[in-house]
Formats: C-alpha cells, structure tokens, sequence
C-alpha cells in the first residue's frame, strides 16, 4: 500500500517539474538615483565612511547595498539590484546649532544595474 501511495505521489510530481519557471532570463536596466544621507551629525571623516561602499568581499551591515536595494525596488514588483554601475560621489553637508563642525554626508548620481525575472 506503501509502495503504490509513494508510486503515485512520484507520477503526479514529475511533470509538475518539468513546467517550472527558467530563472536564467533576466530584464535589465540602468537606474540613477542619490541615496539617502547618514543618520546624525559626525566628523567630516566618519560621516563620509559611513555613507560610502564597503571593500569587495565585506561580510556585515553596508548602508550602500541597502540603500542601492531599495533604489531598484522603487521600480516596482521583482526588481532587485544586480552590480554597482558607478558608485557616484560623496557630498557632505555641515550641521547647524550645537552640531557646529560635525557632518552629514550622502551619496549622490549612484547608479545602479537592476534586475527583474523575465515574466
């Protein structure tokens, strides 16, 4: 009895794997935006490494990657970010009242190659 649910179970899946989607084709497209800037008020120098792209290779939290994700999902349902096109420059912007000398600092003309599965 074994046998013949197990049997059974095996005929109905096999063709239902055969129709599955190829997720080798992909849309591509090329998206420029400014990402957003640092939290807080910091030194010229800390504000600017906060906002700027980790090394290749970078294992932890990189504000750049989350931020350029967030950019290509902008583009609707599906789309996430494949490469780093060019990764833009640094613009620093000085606090005002008791936060005299201190930075805040954002990325800006970021672009991004996005991706979405061919539908």
């Amino acid at each position: 009895m074994k046998l013949k649910t197990i049997m059974l179970t095996a005929l109905l899946l096999t063709p239902a794997l055969g129709f599955s989607a190829n997720v080798d084709d992909w849309v591509y497209k090329d998206v420029t935006g400014n990402l957003k800037a640092g939290p807080g008020c910091l030194d010229k120098e800390k504000a600017m490494k906060k906002v700027m792209p980790k090394p290749e290779g970078f294992k932890g939290y990189s504000r750049f990657d989350k931020y350029t994700k967030i950019m290509c999902q902008g583009e609707g349902y599906g789309w996430t970010s494949d490469s780093i096109v060019d990764p833009g420059e640094v613009v620093c912007e000085e606090c005002g009242g008791d936060y005299k000398g201190k930075y805040s600092c954002q990325m800006i003309n970021v672009t991004v190659k996005c991706k979405q599965v061919v539908r």
